[in-house]
């Protein structure tokens, strides 16, 4: 017993790393609501059921109604009304509600745009699971503590007096036999009262203990490397028990699980792998490995330097639900030309960040990094807006890539945040396409999957390029500390790689 709470115990405490997002579990959007531009920001409680906080920003417009709503992907009754967006007073044009999210799994918040430009919507796909206990405050569980002994003492000492002298006399005395008869009384009380407290605290150890096991926890994997002919590759194998059993229903029903849908594409790719070297940082690669069974996912090795590297793995299921895979792998450096064989939308970094704000990509092109002058503070909107410019010093023309103008890895030093950014912020746009395609009634098996797989990879197909050389990452760094940012664009049919460090301050130390 101890080692099973010893085992839940470091799960919980893993959770908190480990969550769809890694340590990030805000959801970000910016996109079109119809013909309004807008900012969505997702507060997730942590504890499900709990209660949602919802920011949202329309750009350059004051309309007449913002509203929004939750609903979970697999509900089969009817969607709840939605509910008005209040301004935020001195807010800079947010608007904020507060919605009880009731179900965990894949939800969406649909929110809704009214004004002079029309009405528009778009619904903002989140992960809503339980991640973490809410604490009992201390001075509270002391207040509490106080008030059961008091109560404890009463009722023994109400049992007594009912004994001793309830059927007395004014101003006689009890006997003896009263006496000791009172006193069995409290001590049969006082060990009823305990058996009661005994079978309270089990009851609520087991609800705790349930709990924690149902708590989310995103899929066990594992990485390696293995020989593959003349080459190396690199190997990740997702141990989940109940996604390597999705199929086998009985095993499904014995352990208590519910089968979990099918993996799709996200940007025309099944699983987006990352690696991060622990010492440093210092490098970096963004791959795309290939699977037969969706269990085991193999890549060409990536020319990176020896050592020891994080592995974050992004996969989308058929119902949106977004997940982060974490592991540790061990690369064994080499030569170059051992592992070649990487895909063109594959990319790689090596060395330090720039020490500034402007850094020069490989095909001379520049890089800045638009932060201003304040500091960046936790929880607060992060400026990562950045300008790509030719060597002229004319707007860079960006190549699609995976259908996206640029994408950005946010990645804390000690690996406890990391998120996968698009302009379009944290969601995914296979999740978005799910929930749409839901919405308008293609709820039968694998019509999902198999739509978004189609519109997605025409997504990542699409050729036309970004003109302006200007991207922007809705985002805000969930916690203090040292971070890094690898910003990737696509030029000349290559996918380039610039790196900034970031200092992010707590929320209570602005200067």
């Amino acid at each position: 017993m101890k080692t099973r709470l010893a085992r839940l115990g470091g799960i919980a405490g893993l959770v908190a790393l480990c969550t769809a997002h890694v340590g990030s579990p805000d959801v970000w959007y910016e996109g079109a609501a119809g013909p309004y531009h807008i900012v969505v920001n997702v507060r997730l409680p942590g504890v499900i059921p709990g209660i949602a906080d919802i920011y949202i920003q329309v750009a350059g417009d004051q309309p007449d109604q913002v509203t929004a709503m939750v609903n979970l992907f697999s509900a089969n009754a009817g969607t709840p009304p939605p509910d008005v967006a209040k301004p935020v007073e001195g807010g800079g044009g947010w608007y904020a509600t507060r919605l009880w999210i009731m179900a965990p799994g894949s939800n969406s918040v649909t929110v809704g745009v009214r004004g002079s430009k029309g009405t528009g919507s778009v619904i903002v796909p989140v992960a809503a699971v339980p991640n973490r206990r809410l604490p009992l405050n201390r001075s509270l569980g002391i207040i509490l503590a106080g008030l059961g002994v008091f109560l404890f003492a009463g009722i023994v000492t109400i049992a007594g007096a009912a004994v001793r002298e309830s059927v007395l006399p004014p101003g006689e005395s009890p006997s003896p036999a009263r006496q000791w008869g009172a006193r069995g009384a409290m001590a049969g009380t006082a060990i009823f009262s305990g058996l009661l407290l005994l079978g309270g605290w089990t009851w609520w150890g087991g609800e705790d203990l349930g709990f924690q096991q149902r708590m989310y926890r995103p899929f066990g994997a594992t990485a390696s490397v293995s020989p593959d002919g003349a080459r190396q590759v690199l190997q990740l194998e997702i141990t989940d028990s109940g996604w390597a059993n999705r199929g086998d229903s009985a095993w499904l029903s014995q352990h208590h699980q519910r089968a979990w849908s099918p993996l799709v594409t996200d940007h025309g790719k099944l699983m987006h792998l990352f690696l991060i070297s622990e010492s440093g940082m210092e490098a970096f690669a963004h791959v795309h490995p290939k699977t037969a069974d969706s269990v085991h996912f193999t890549s060409p090795l990536p020319p990176l330097p020896r050592g020891r590297y994080r592995v974050f793995a992004d996969i989308v299921h058929e119902t949106g639900f977004a997940q982060t895979l974490v592991a540790q792998v061990d690369l064994p450096g080499g030569t170059l030309p051992d592992r070649l064989g990487l895909a063109p939308d594959d990319g790689i970094y090596l060395g330090a960040p720039v020490a500034g704000d402007r850094a020069t990509l490989p095909d001379g092109a520049t890089i800045v990094w638009e932060r201003g002058k304040g500091p960046l503070v936790e929880g607060a909107p992060a400026p990562l807006s950045f300008s790509v410019r030719e060597p002229d010093g004319h707007p860079a023309a960006l190549e699609p890539y995976l259908g996206m103008a640029a994408h950005a890895v946010v990645a804390r030093d000690d690996g406890g945040v990391f998120i996968h950014l698009h302009p379009m912020g944290t969601i995914s746009p296979a999740s978005q396409e799910a929930f749409t395609l839901q919405q308008q009634g293609d709820t039968a098996a694998g019509v999902i999957g198999s739509k978004i797989s189609a519109n997605d990879s025409l997504m990542a197909a699409m050729s036309h390029p970004f003109p302006s050389g200007h991207v922007s990452f809705p985002y805000a760094f969930p916690q203090p500390g040292r971070y890094r940012i690898w910003i990737q664009v696509k030029r000349s049919g290559a996918v380039q790689t610039a790196a900034f460090d970031a200092e992010v301050k707590p929320a209570n130390q602005t200067t």
